[in-house]
């Protein structure tokens, strides 16, 4: 299997659960309070890890207790850590997400993820490059993506951008992505396409333009039709996260050389597995959860295509 690559962002996440958010100026009692390791890159490393890939990680936390928590989270984790940043005059990157009825926002403070920037990445280009997959978001600079994406563009290697939070992406940086994951209230900021359908944006990057849309499932362009592939049905009890599942695990399945459409279909199952536990990362799926899944299903088409009497 193809060794991946994380470089983006740790956090520690905040978590307050309540029955309704509150509207501006309001104030309300929440239910429940807790604390775990997140950050958009530090998310899907661990899915991409609990699903058999050989993962490292290229990022960076403050010198505090949440940046060592993350380490040895890591670690637990079976990710590569000889790459973490510990940085002096920042505090680890923190988001504060607010749930109600399997719902969430959230608002993001980067702290030490503004030094994965451009002088960190010609720190460790050369291990950099000893890598083949590799996934990006934006909650670290902008420039580390302007800057290292060509450069690996330039080795032939699979690029996959998850561009959250939604931010322009310039042009020349769009050609060179492999597969860039969007979701249905994203593409047309990241695209610059305000006036945009879905149907065009799509048909504009066949192959490449991976639109996530909720229940909706995930939509692409084939080069000759958009293709719909549904999700994995569950009860959801948290859907922080589930995107980022599904990034790790679309990246697990191109690391295992299939197609597309499945590797689509693989990372909807390990979403939608995701979502049935509280927290962006306790919910998140191993190897042996999805594969089940999957068989369950070929069983299921086996006894739909037998002859009934």
């Amino acid at each position: 299997m193809k060794k991946i690559a994380v470089v983006g962002s740790i956090n520690s996440d905040y978590f307050v659960e309540a029955d309704v958010l509150p509207k501006t100026g309001e104030t309300i009692l929440g239910n429940n309070f807790f604390r775990a390791l997140g950050g958009k890159g530090a998310n899907q490393a661990v899915a991409a890890s609990r699903l058999g890939a050989e993962v490292s990680f290229f990022g960076s936390v403050g010198k505090d207790d949440n940046g060592y928590f993350a380490k040895d989270t890591f670690m637990q984790e079976n990710i590569v850590t000889s790459f973490l940043l510990f940085e002096n005059n920042a505090h680890t990157g923190a988001a504060f997400v607010e749930i109600s009825n399997s719902e969430n926002r959230i608002i993001v403070i980067p702290g030490a993820n503004s030094f994965t920037n451009k002088k960190y990445v010609e720190n460790y280009l050369e291990q950099i490059l000893k890598h083949d997959i590799f996934i990006f978001q934006l909650e670290i600079p902008m420039e580390t993506i302007d800057y290292l994406i060509p450069i690996l563009y330039e080795h032939q290697k699979i690029i996959i951008v998850n561009p959250a939070p939604a931010q322009l992406i310039k042009q020349d940086i769009i050609d060179k992505i492999t597969y860039l994951t969007p979701n249905e209230h994203e593409y047309q900021e990241v695209l610059d396409q305000p006036d945009s359908s879905m149907e065009d944006a799509l048909t504009k990057y066949p192959n490449k333009l991976v639109i996530t849309c909720g229940q909706d499932g995930v939509k692409f362009f084939d080069g000759n039709r958009i293709v719909h592939v549904p999700v994995h049905v569950v009860k959801a009890v948290d859907t922080t996260g589930a995107g980022d599942t599904f990034c790790g695990a679309f990246a697990v399945a191109l690391a295992d050389g299939k197609e597309l459409s499945e590797c689509i279909r693989f990372g909807n199952i390990a979403a939608a597995l995701s979502v049935q536990k509280k927290g962006a990362q306790a919910g998140m799926p191993f190897k042996k959860d999805v594969d089940q899944i999957i068989k369950e299903e070929r069983i299921d088409d086996t006894e739909r295509d037998i002859p009934q009497n």
